[in-house]
């Protein structure tokens, strides 16, 4: 009986705990909504201070101090604020965008992935927001071995997006995958025919890598002493094989030129018809 008793004075205090800490909250908060922000950050110390409440609840009342400090231009407070809230697994959305707000003011990226990592923890029915937020923060900051796994998550939910495979050809490309990178500008561009930025990529690796066979064909040739004309029949096929692989890439770079015209494109198809012998064509490109 004594025990029974006893959990259920202890169920009591905890209840009564919450009960108090929800009070006051809602007292603190009355002078937040009116934006007597001093006054209001003082209830929110105050009540955290005592220690009551449990972790969520307690999540809530750091959340609001961080406002308030924001309010009154203590930035850095107002960060270690927001952090605690964040870490302690706060449900409030709008903690989350603020302090990812003035992370952004600030060009700090750790502190972007840190409020984006977390939220996608503590908030799953902004899982898919945050992923997608965090890829594109992972393409502007160079973590390519980190945005390849998002861009595939993101293309469970959204397959048609060709978005999602450009970036993923960006972060092979610069991961120095080419024939992934080659395979992922395809899908993009499966998905969006007219999309400029796959286009251009794909043509140019198409095309700077039949390019360099082209020229190593002719300095290998060029470095024989005295060439026989076996040597000069294999010079010729491989070139003609440089010029078909050429050809693969001249599609891709025309759509790209004339969506967007810039100089490394035209430069490649000026090479490209150069070394294909089209010397009308090459004229449109000099």
């Amino acid at each position: 009986m004594k025990v029974v008793l006893t959990v259920f004075l202890i169920f009591l205090s905890f209840f009564g705990f919450g009960q108090d800490f929800d009070s006051e909250l809602n007292k603190a908060n009355s002078k937040f909504f009116e934006e007597n922000y001093t006054e209001a950050l003082i209830s929110y110390q105050e009540l955290i201070a005592t220690g009551i409440g449990d972790t969520i609840q307690r999540s809530w009342a750091f959340g609001y101090v961080g406002v308030c400090q924001q309010e009154r231009g203590k930035m850095e407070e107002a960060k270690k604020n927001y952090r605690i809230a964040i870490g302690m697994g706060t449900p409030g959305p709008s903690f989350y965008s603020k302090l990812l707000a003035i992370y952004k003011s600030e060009n700090d990226t750790d502190g972007q992935e840190f409020v984006l990592l977390t939220k996608s923890k503590n908030l799953p029915h902004e899982y898919r927001e945050s992923v997608k937020s965090l890829a594109y923060l992972y393409v502007n900051t160079g973590k390519f071995k980190e945005l390849i796994p998002l861009c595939d998550e993101l293309l469970v939910w959204d397959s048609g997006n060709y978005k999602y495979h450009y970036f993923k050809a960006i972060a092979y490309q610069k991961l120095e995958d080419v024939e992934n990178a080659v395979l992922e500008y395809r899908k993009a561009i499966d998905c969006k025919s007219d999309d400029v930025n796959s286009n251009m990529n794909l043509g140019v690796i198409l095309f700077l890598e039949a390019n360099r066979a082209y020229d190593t064909a002719v300095e290998k040739y060029e470095a024989i002493v005295k060439p026989t004309d076996n040597d000069y029949q294999k010079c010729i096929k491989n070139l003609d094989v440089a010029r078909a692989d050429m050809r693969k890439a001249e599609p891709f770079l025309l759509v790209a030129y004339k969506l967007k015209p810039n100089n490394n494109v035209k430069n490649a198809l000026y090479n490209l018809y150069k070394k294909c012998n089209e010397h009308e064509k090459v004229k449109d490109y000099q």
